[in-house]
């Protein structure tokens, strides 16, 4: 009975270790799912701002002035390093919005929902990446929903 007991024991920690592992290798590390999570803030913050952009932009009295600075808003700050995100005017209707981003968004598709659903217009580099926006054009769209 002693010796039944023990191969349970070890059975049982070996179906735990195999889960374990499995859900590491599925879902990756704690660590990148935080950087995930991080970069979907910053994407979901940049779509933010563009939002804001061309609300702005709309109403102004010309209807063609984009806004010289970004309103001081936790939307304009980087989730983890709370600094604000690069905006580059580039004429009068053209824009940048830049952010640092921790993965890549193409690799991470698998393991991430948001990133399944991504737009393929906010798809990212690991590193700095900028995307370049018109302000009198609609913001695309954050999520792909031709796939639903």
């Amino acid at each position: 009975m002693k010796s039944l007991n023990r191969f349970f024991l070890w059975l049982s920690i070996l179906v735990i270790t195999i889960g374990i592992v499995t859900g590491f290798w599925l879902l990756g590390s704690p660590q990148l799912q935080r950087s995930l999570k991080g970069d979907q803030r910053r994407v979901e913050n940049l779509h933010e701002i563009a939002e804001f952009i061309r609300r702005e932009t709309s109403t102004s009295k010309n209807n063609s002035d984009i806004p010289k600075f970004l309103p001081d808003r936790d939307y304009t700050l980087d989730p983890i390093t709370k600094q604000s995100y690069e905006y580059n005017i580039i004429d009068r209707t053209q824009y940048e919005l830049c952010a640092n981003f921790e993965t890549d968004s193409q690799t991470n598709r698998k393991k991430d929902d948001f990133y399944r659903r991504l737009d393929k217009f906010w798809y990212h580099p690991q590193g700095r990446h900028c995307y370049t926006l018109n302000a009198k054009n609609e913001v695309p769209n954050l999520y792909d929903y031709t796939g639903y």
